[in-house]
């Protein structure tokens, strides 16, 4: 008889086992299909890798980006219930990189703002730009290391940059100002903050609508680090700088822009 019940009891144990198994295998399935909702049709993680966007955004600011405010793709019902948003002058926008800049390469998202629309005249003369002939304020853009010197469009047509789509070079109209760029319908003319360090639309031409992911919402962490840091490649540098992320936590952690809302 105690042998009976102590293989009961044993096979109840292991069944139990099974049960609390199984219940952690589904909790974590049941994680990892939220998360990949979430990521997939709401929010998606992104890191400043450059100085293009700065003082506005550093590198190392890690972001949700809100992928429902621009989407191109929710359908009459959806936007009854997902907030949308128009998107404006000004604002700051998450897309994917034009192909322009690509190359075969894997393409990679950009942070930029949204400086003409569609159907908008742009002009940039040195730190001046002029939208639709006339001068905007742009208290959000900075020149670091020298003068500004850009001139968009180039005076001389032989000038554009090798990577400027080229259906887009006889997109222009003259102004009091000189030629201006007329923007293409369905189009955004995107610049980065920091104007001399930034590789935009006066570089790759404007950004099609449907590249747009979203909007960048909230900082979750940011980290003093260097570009250096997020372009360089390689397994054994990635191990090393994992370690050294962790060892400087504490330290470089701006933990004033945690949780900063754009």
């Amino acid at each position: 008889m105690n042998e009976e019940k102590e293989t009961n009891q044993h096979e109840e144990k292991k069944k139990q086992g099974v049960t609390v198994f199984r219940e952690y295998i589904e909790l974590i399935a049941e994680v990892v299909i939220f998360v990949f909702f979430i990521n997939a049709f709401l929010l998606q993680t992104y890191v400043i890798p450059s100085s293009s966007m700065e003082d506005t955004m550093l590198v190392g600011d890690h972001l949700f980006v809100d992928k429902v405010s621009y989407s191109q793709s929710l359908g009459a019902l959806d936007r009854l219930v997902l907030p949308q948003h128009v998107i404006e002058r000004g604002m700051i926008v998450t897309f994917s990189g034009p192909s322009e800049i690509n190359k075969g390469m894997e393409p990679k998202n950009l942070v930029k703002r949204v400086i003409a629309l569609p159907g908008d005249t742009i002009r940039v003369d040195r730190d001046l730009v002029y939208i639709n002939g006339k001068l905007i304020q742009e208290p959000y853009r900075v020149f670091k290391d020298r003068p500004p010197m850009d001139v968009f469009p180039p005076d001389n047509p032989f000038r554009w940059h090798s990577e400027f789509p080229r259906q887009f070079r006889d997109s222009l109209m003259g102004t009091p100002n000189g030629k201006a760029f007329v923007v293409p319908p369905g189009h955004y003319f995107c610049m980065g903050d920091n104007r001399n360090h930034s590789f935009d639309s006066r570089s790759w031409g404007p950004v099609p609508a449907q590249y747009i992911i979203g909007k960048p919402w909230r900082v979750y962490w940011s980290y003093e680090s260097t570009s250096y840091e997020y372009m360089t490649t390689g397994f054994i540098y990635k191990v090393k700088d994992f370690f050294k992320t962790i060892a400087n936590f504490f330290t470089k952690t701006r933990w004033n822009r945690t949780f900063k809302k754009y």
